[in-house]
């Protein structure tokens, strides 16, 4: 039987309304058929289980064991792996037996347990898991590679090791590594963490840090780039031959979903490391892994690491950190600096407009040009409270990224640990929820307190007030931090007070609250933002139809007209959603487009399918839509050709 300890933490979680999970145990041989017939992973089982509204989903190999036994352990896994902090209301099993003994486990616990042999998510990433496997199946593995096994065991000790350590904690997209010693092979001289955005975990190398900053700009012809890439990927993307080599030897893995690739990959083609290039990313892993925040912050450090009982050094430098670059520099290298740097000088001059009022227009645009002519950069900012000191420093931590932004961020709250906007700066920065949401709150209880007098005076205009808007920030940050942490209505409670405190709404908060009261049933409330904000945009008339048909029903006429408007407004959204491609969201798009279609895609995906039936309502009124728009055209080019006759009869 499955732990019992795990079994009763799972059911001491709250249950999430609304949330199902789909689990199946399948084979490997089922999975791939003949492709991996003659494959020792074709003996492998494996328990399949996918959160549907969370889009999360866990899956790990064993060769033998009850096939119950192993669906059940996998459950209680992916419930503490992945810190759901609750229970699905439902679960559904690809098999009734399965379901059966399940339903027995889980007793009147809240959770229903229903069984369908096709479940339509679950079947999606297996049929997706199937599509990968098939193409990885003729990937290059290190089983054909020249390396030996104790090379290949050394690696695999290392990669988990790095894995368990989650450097990625620490980084960003931003912070280049120059590994030093030992010396790099070609294309491994320097380095980027993967994983900040919980995306790709693992390590992206490049030969020069302008390939990494042309990359990571656009400014690259991706085709013709060279590269070693060091990921972490689940079963399901593993390279067949890899997981039978790592049962083979039986090698380490940190967690089934962290099967360590690496891989030169050059003008479309790819190669297994050699013998050199192993040991390199080996030395690396293990280095990594026993690397301190401190020691990064640092900017250069040294680790001595056993590989194969011989001592390898490893130094490793983080050039921005010891010659940060300016803004310029920054620019260059294709980061735009944020429009909130900006804020400080534009406080100063409202401040010198408050100070000067009465005075002349021409004097004072006169006054203003002689104290604010030339670059804000040259410009020389107040340093004598440690506000001041705080705001120069964090000033100066927004026009920079990386690990120099949080060493900035921390040095300006060592001055003043109530300055709002380094409390927001840090909070952003990092990964870990509980100190993010920590940070964040800290930020919204200093700057109510410092903007007490205006929350009495100025509700309703606070963005418009340069003194408020890291307020604004903080309670935004807040609201996000707790929505991703499953503190659903906390961050409703955030994001309606954001709309009294800013009624225009410039952050665009609208947008984010109403899917979040959709999933807490509070429909009548997310009618009140719909109504207190009408407009015309393809976001907010999807979002008023999904209110509708919650509110209404499939037949409600209110909800019949909502969707109407919506197809006319932007016909685009079905068609893309129905594409086999998934959308890519672009940063800009008009009104109607395809493109804008995919934004509301992305926006409202989760929230759709939160809402039971009304996917498949918007495909059904989708159809008659188009069929009453053919009819209306239809019968406006005969009522044309009519008129016309009538025209061509009168002249006889």
């Amino acid at each position: 039987m499955s732990n019992s300890k795990q079994l009763a933490r799972f059911l001491n979680y709250p249950i999430e309304h609304e949330t199902q999970w789909q689990g199946g145990v399948i084979d490997f041989g089922e999975l791939a058929g003949a492709a991996l017939a003659d494959s020792p992973v074709a003996d492998a089982k494996m328990a399949l289980w996918v959160a549907c509204e969370a889009e999360r989903v866990h899956g790990k190999p064993e060769t033998n064991g009850d096939p119950f036994e192993l669906l059940l352990n996998e459950l209680l896994e992916f419930a503490e792996q992945e810190q759901f902090g609750y229970r699905p209301a439902r679960i559904c099993v690809t098999d009734e037996a399965l379901a059966g003994r399940l339903r027995e486990v889980l007793g009147h616990s809240g959770t229903h347990v229903t069984w369908d042999a096709e479940p339509e998510f679950w079947c999606e990433v297996k049929s997706s898991m199937t599509e990968h496997m098939l193409d990885a199946f003729t990937a290059p593995s290190l089983a054909d590679s020249d390396c030996s096994e104790e090379q290949i065991r050394a690696f695999a000790v290392a990669a988990a090791s790095f894995y368990r350590a989650r450097p990625w904690r620490f980084f960003c997209d931003a912070d280049l590594l120059k590994i030093e010693t030992p010396k790099p092979p070609r294309c491994l001289k320097y380095a980027t963490i993967l994983g900040a955005a919980r995306q790709e975990f693992g390590i992206g190398f490049y030969e020069s840090s302008g390939t990494h900053w042309d990359m990571l700009a656009g400014r690259l012809d991706m085709d013709s780039l060279q590269i070693f890439s060091l990921t972490f990927n689940g079963i399901n993307e593993a390279i067949p031959a890899d997981v039978a080599l790592w049962r083979e030897l039986d090698l380490p893995l940190e967690t089934g979903d962290a099967f360590p690739q690496f891989l030169f990959c050059a003008r479309g083609d790819a190669r297994p490391p050699r013998p050199k290039e192993l040991q390199f990313a080996t030395v690396l892993l293990a280095a990594l892994a026993e690397t301190t925040e401190k020691e990064i912050d640092s900017g250069q450090w040294s680790k001595q690491v056993s590989i194969q009982n011989k001592n390898k050094r490893c130094k490793i430098l983080i050039p921005d950190l010891l010659d940060p670059p300016d803004r310029k520099e920054w620019i260059d290298r294709g980061l735009i600096p944020e429009p909130r740097g900006n804020e400080r000088h534009f406080k100063l001059v409202q401040q010198v407009i408050a100070q000067n009022e009465g005075m002349e227009l021409d004097e004072l645009n006169q006054l203003l040009n002689t104290q604010f002519t030339g670059s804000m950069d040259d410009f020389d900012y107040p340093s004598k409270t440690p506000f001041d000191r705080a705001d120069n420093l964090c000033y100066a931590a927004i026009d920079t990224y990386g690990r120099r932004r949080i060493q900035l961020a921390r040095q300006a709250l060592l001055e003043d640990p109530t300055h709002v906007e380094s409390n927001v700066l840090l909070a952003e920065s990092i990964h870990d929820s509980t100190e993010k949401i920590k940070l964040f709150t800290n930020a919204v209880k200093h700057g109510e307190s410092q903007n007490a007098n205006l929350l009495q005076t100025e509700v309703g205009k606070f963005w418009g007030i340069s003194e408020t808007r890291s307020l604004m920030r903080a309670k935004y940050g807040l609201a996000m931090a707790l929505a991703d942490d499953g503190q659903a209505n906390e961050a409703i409670a955030q994001m309606l007070d954001i709309l009294r405190l800013n009624t225009n709404d410039d952050m665009g908060v609208r947008y984010e609250v109403i899917p979040l009261l959709l999933s807490q049933n509070r429909e009548q409330q997310a009618i009140e933002v719909l109504n207190r904000y009408p407009e015309e945009s393809a976001s907010w008339l999807y979002l008023k139809a999904q209110v509708e048909f919650r509110r209404e029903g499939p037949n409600g006429r209110s909800a019949r007209q909502a969707i109407a408007d919506a197809f006319r407004f932007n016909p685009h959204v079905l068609e893309v959603f129905a594409s086999s491609e998934p959308p890519m969201v672009p940063e800009h798009y008009a009104l109607g487009s395809p493109e804008e279609a995919a934004n509301v895609i992305f926006e409202q995906l989760n929230s759709w399918h939160e809402t039971e039936g009304f996917i498949e309502w918007m495909v059904m009124r989708f159809g008659l839509w188009e069929r009453e728009v053919s009819k209306r055209e239809r019968d406006q080019k005969r009522k044309l050709r009519a008129k016309k006759a009538k025209r061509k009869n009168s002249r006889k």
